[in-house]
C-alpha cells in the first residue's frame, strides 16, 4: 500500500471506532421525576377528544399545529362525550422518558436526477419524543405530558427546556427538580 492509502484507510478506521457522530451529545431535557408542571390558568378539552396542543405559546387543536415544528401535548384519560376542564394546578412528574418514535417515519423522495437522488437515498423522518407522566391529588384525569419534534432520521434531537417552554408560552411553568443535566 503506499501511504495515502495508509494514511486514508487509518482515518477511515479512527472515524468508524470513535462512533463518527454528526451531532455533539447534549444534556437531557427531559424534566426529572420529582419536577412540576404548573398549569397557571383552567383548559378546556373539547368533546371527543383527549389532549389539548401547545404551539409558539398558543393552546391549539391538533388541526392547528405544524408536525415539523416542535409542540408540545398535555393528555387527560380518555376522551369524553362532553367537555372537559382541565384546572389550573400543579402537576408533578412522577415518569419521565425520552424514546424516538421510529413509526411516524415516512420517505421523501428528493426531486432530482436519477444519479442524484440514488447518491442521497430516501430521507425518513422520526419523532423525537420527550414524554411525563402526570400525578396530582385534585385532578387525577390528567394523564402525561409529551412534546414531540419530528427530524430528520439519526440526526434529530429532542426539545430542549427552552424550547419546550416557547410551545406553552405562559399556559404552563415547567419546574425542574434540579438543574443539574437540564438544558436550559
Amino acid at each position: 500500500m503506499r501511504p495515502r492509502h495508509i494514511r486514508s484507510t487509518a482515518l477511515l478506521v479512527v472515524a468508524l471506532l470513535g462512533g463518527c457522530s454528526l451531532r455533539a451529545p447534549v444534556p437531557s431535557a427531559a424534566l426529572a421525576v420529582g419536577s412540576q408542571l404548573e398549569l397557571t390558568r383552567d383548559l378546556r378539552v373539547p368533546p371527543r377528544r383527549w389532549s389539548v396542543y401547545f404551539q409558539e405559546g398558543e393552546a391549539r387543536r391538533f388541526g392547528g399545529i405544524d408536525s415539523w415544528r416542535g409542540y408540545c401535548e398535555l393528555k387527560v384519560h380518555g376522551p369524553k362525550p362532553q367537555p372537559q376542564t382541565i384546572e389550573a394546578g400543579v402537576f408533578e412528574v412522577t415518569a419521565s422518558d425520552q424514546y424516538i418514535d421510529r413509526t411516524a417515519s415516512r420517505e421523501i423522495h428528493v426531486a432530482a436526477s436519477a444519479p442524484v437522488q440514488l447518491a442521497l437515498g430516501e430521507r425518513r423522518d422520526w419523532n423525537y419524543v420527550t414524554e411525563l407522566a402526570l400525578a396530582s391529588s385534585t385532578q387525577p384525569d390528567i394523564r402525561a405530558f409529551t412534546c414531540p419534534r419530528r427530524q430528520e432520521a439519526r440526526l434529530g434531537r429532542f426539545m430542549s427546556l427552552a424550547e419546550t417552554r416557547a410551545a406553552v408560552g405562559t399556559y404552563l411553568k415547567l419546574k425542574p427538580a434540579s438543574a443539574i443535566g437540564v438544558e436550559q
